[in-house]
């Protein structure tokens, strides 16, 4: 009998053993993204689950909505520990600590975090449009005109929020102005003959329905869904979407969000990176096909009904095409004229940084 238990229980420690050494191999990643439709195609992947096994890559939930297990043609590739930010400069911030490995989140706040020399390597682009400008109820500007002869005719500069100083909506808005030919100042003391346009930075995109109520700003640049959030709860207007603003199909397809990782962890588990920025080609294709499927699987995730989430003006992709790049080409130089760029990019053009901005070897590139 001792001898019996004596193999069964060497038997079980072998298992245990070897079961450790299994879980051992397959990384850990923390992976993170916001509460945005920008992102949604990261929550459409959390979201299916399995659902997406057909397309070879998927994930399985572990804990609901915060571990899942990364599959990749039937192979366990990694494990990731999902974490929710509230913009990019926070998740640029969370790289810099090492505590984030990959991320979904805002093009802009990569490069100044790259800048800044944090090791970040952009991965794929993600989504493009679905930027707004609201105003408050009481203002009845509608379009690039209406929004144009409003700001002409104040006596004093027109306040204009944002959520966060390397967010697209600010620089693709403030470069349309520069491009249009309005003055814009970060001074709350100056006056119109100082500036056209006040940008007050409201430090999150959750305080911008507040801002508006409380009349702190007459508009505001967001990404979606907080737009739709706005005009569905009646707590302000869409006073245009930002590719509208002049010159005409300057701002079209323009990019947002990317596909983000750090350098170190890519060189060390290329298998599950590569995974990753699978499943969110698969994801973004999916969602970029099926609009309302999609706004229905994250539903919920958002706490918003599934008519509000698509009613954004989005393009999802994860390839890199030179309309893309193009784009992308003018955040550094906005950047730079800002003054915003310091270090690895100060007056540099993103053709000149490229091989330090990104890492295209896991997406599909346009020739």
């Amino acid at each position: 009998m001792k001898k019996i238990i004596a193999i069964l229980l060497t038997s079980a420690l072998f298992s245990i053993s070897s079961l450790s050494a299994l879980a051992a191999e397959v990384p850990t990643l923390r992976a993170s993204y916001s509460m945005t439709t920008h992102q949604e195609a990261f929550m459409v992947a959390m979201a299916r689950g399995e659902k997406f096994k057909d397309s070879g890559v998927w994930l399985k939930p572990v804990v609901e909505r915060e571990k899942f297990d990364l599959y990749a043609d039937g192979k366990r590739v990694a494990r990731l520990n999902v974490i929710v930010t509230k913009s990019g400069s926070e998740a640029t911030s969370l790289f810099a600590q090492n505590h984030l490995d990959l991320t979904t989140n805002s093009f802009p706040a990569m490069l100044s975090g790259i800048d800044r020399g944090t090791k970040i390597k952009v991965l794929a682009p993600l989504q493009a449009d679905a930027i707004a400008m609201v105003a408050r109820n009481d203002i009845k500007a509608k379009g690039w005109k209406g929004f144009s002869d409003y700001v002409k005719k104040s006596k004093k500069p027109v306040t204009v929020g944002y959520h966060s100083p390397t967010s697209a909506p600010k620089i693709v808005f403030e470069a349309a102005m520069d491009k249009a030919g309005f003055k814009i100042t970060g001074d709350a003391n100056a006056t119109k003959a100082d500036a056209d346009i006040l940008m007050i930075d409201l430090k999150g995109i959750p305080n911008v329905i507040p801002a508006l109520v409380a009349n702190q700003v007459e508009f505001a640049v967001v990404p979606a869904p907080t737009p739709e959030v706005i005009e569905a709860k009646k707590q302000g207007r869409v006073v245009l979407q930002m590719k509208e603003l002049p010159p005409a199909g300057a701002w079209e397809s323009f990019p947002c969000c990317c596909i983000a990782g750090r350098e170190e962890v890519i060189e060390k588990n290329p298998e599950a990176v590569k995974a990753y920025v699978r499943l969110l080609t698969v994801a973004s294709d999916w969602c970029q096909k099926n609009k309302m499927d999609a706004a229905a699987e994250t539903a919920d995730w958002l706490g918003l009904e599934p008519e509000v989430i698509a009613k954004a003006e989005m393009e999802f992709s994860t390839r890199v095409t030179k309309t893309w790049l193009k784009n992308a080409e003018l955040y550094p130089e906005m950047l730079n004229r800002l003054g915003q760029l310091t270090g690895k990019l100060k007056d540099k053009k993103l053709s000149e940084v490229k091989d330090v901005v990104f890492d295209f070897r896991f997406t599909q590139v346009d020739k």
